[in-house]
């Protein structure tokens, strides 16, 4: 498992994400549920937008009254003296929602519900590769790799070391490499000496499990 933690991390990240997303956007839309099936849609009019404050205030006719209330929130497409849609509640003029708002609720929805759907597919990414690597263990051919190097990898900080490995049979030479070490393999090598480690692969090289167990042992 240590192996997939990239995407182990990368799926908890989708998650949280997604879950922050829609728990807000569902919120929204339950407190503005009783309004939406008892609205009343008229045409308001933006009184100012002020980005200081980061509030709008528009105005609006609501039962022969002309209604003006502000916003704690800027939307880019409204400038002072646009007309906007208002839906107000019929029993209630000042419980109100704009047309603007409903679509951002539903796009914060929809996304949330990707970016959890998008933590699913690593879910299943991961199942898969472990069961991938464990039916290698069992029926691939075990051969030992020859350290080619030990790098440091730029692109994670966490598990930066980048081990390469090598295997030569007859005049074909075949690589593997594990990007993500999640140890400090350099010095568990040069303490120890190792110079080869275990590799399960099958008949064609394309697919390998790099067995980093008896390295990982040593570490602790």
């Amino acid at each position: 498992m240590k192996k997939y933690r990239n995407k182990i991390l990368i799926g908890i990240f989708f998650l949280i994400f997604g879950i922050i997303l829609f728990s807000f956007s569902a919120v929204d839309a339950m407190e503005g549920y009783d309004i939406y099936n008892n609205r009343v849609r008229v045409e308001g009019t933006v009184l100012d937008v002020n980005y200081k404050t980061n509030t709008t205030i528009i105005t609006y006719e609501a039962n022969g009254v002309t209604v003006q209330k502000e916003l704690n929130m800027i939307d880019t497409s409204m400038n002072k003296e646009d007309k906007v849609v208002v839906f107000y509640h019929k029993n209630d003029a000042n419980q109100f929602f704009l047309k603007n708002q409903l679509i951002y609720v539903g796009c914060y929805f929809g996304l949330g519900v990707l970016l959890m759907l998008i933590s699913v597919l690593f879910v299943f990414m991961v199942i898969f590769g472990v069961l991938g690597d464990i039916k290698l263990i069992k029926h691939g051919k075990k051969i030992e790799a020859t350290i080619e190097s030990i790098t440091i990898n730029r692109t994670i900080t966490r598990c930066p070391y980048k081990l390469v490995l090598s295997f030569k049979e007859g005049k074909n030479v075949h690589e593997f490499k594990y990007n993500s070490v999640w140890f400090n393999i350099k010095d568990v090598v040069d303490t120890y000496k190792i110079k080869t480690v275990p590799v399960y692969v099958t008949e064609d090289y394309k697919k390998y499990y790099i067995d980093l167990s008896v390295l990982e042992t040593l570490n602790n």
